[in-house]
């Protein structure tokens, strides 16, 4: 994991409750999403260093730890919004070509990518494992297989 977990945060990154989450309903119930709308910084009372404000799609804005007290109260979602491309890919699923945001690329078929919705629309073939690219020039994270989540 990154030394500095807030390092890869931006504002517009797209998120969902995460491992430390202990707000209850503030982002809407599970499978609530939000909006990176601040970063923490250094010396601020309100955002101190290693939180993030997030604006949940149900109205509520607050923030969040994304390091601080060595807890995540977030997962990343999404980061189409802040521009991220994969320029030469095309979901085989939906058929978009350019993918916005994260890519997903089977480990198990033979060239067989998905875009974030189909991935998380469970497409193709849940017992096969992915690798998750966050950017077009980032390493893979591996995850395992979806089946039985």
């Amino acid at each position: 994991m990154d030394p500095d977990p807030q390092a890869g945060v931006q504002v517009g990154m797209r998120v969902v409750r995460g491992v430390d989450w202990k707000w209850g309903q503030q982002d809407g119930g599970e499978g609530g999403v939000g909006t990176v709308v601040e970063l923490g910084r250094h010396g601020s009372p309100s955002t101190p260093d290693r939180t993030v404000v997030v604006q949940w799609d149900q109205g509520t804005r607050t923030n969040y730890r994304a390091g601080y007290q060595g807890a995540h109260d977030l997962l990343l979602y999404d980061n189409a919004q802040i521009g991220v491309r994969h320029p030469n890919i095309i979901c085989d699923c939906c058929k978009k070509h350019g993918l916005r945001g994260m890519r997903w690329k089977c480990r198990v078929c033979l060239d067989y990518d998905l875009c974030t919705q189909c991935y998380m629309h469970n497409k193709h073939e849940l017992a096969h494992a992915f690798d998750r690219y966050e950017t077009a020039h980032s390493r893979p994270v591996t995850l395992s297989p979806r089946q039985g989540l």
